[in-house]
């Protein structure tokens, strides 16, 4: 999760813990009852957050695997086309030299 990211669900979660706690204060209850509301919404938002937050790392990490394996599948792909490419040239330039060869020898012999 980026920092950016972050940011944005603990500023909702800090809305909603808000939010929550301005309806208790506004609800006709008694202060010990009123206190336990606040602390038990409190402590309910924060175990929802844990288990977003939770749920999105693992999200994430499994989004950063896929991707490493992609890359490097990428990766050693390109390096084998890069290295049949450079076994084509080196036999490439392998025959022309024994063409070459042949041709001089053959325009000595004459």
């Amino acid at each position: 999760m980026s920092e950016k990211g972050k940011g944005e669900f603990w500023a909702f979660t800090a809305g909603l813990l808000a939010g929550g706690i301005a309806a208790l204060l506004y609800a006709p209850a008694k202060g010990e009852e009123t206190r336990r509301k606040i602390k038990d919404t409190a402590e309910e938002t924060y175990h929802k957050g844990e288990e977003i937050y939770g749920k999105g790392k693992v999200e994430a990490e499994k989004i950063y695997h896929e991707g490493r394996e992609k890359a490097e599948k990428i990766y050693a792909d390109g390096r084998a086309k890069v290295e049949e490419s450079i076994d084509y040239v080196k036999e490439k330039v392998s025959t022309e030299k024994e063409v070459d060869v042949e041709k001089k020898a053959d325009s000595k012999a004459k």
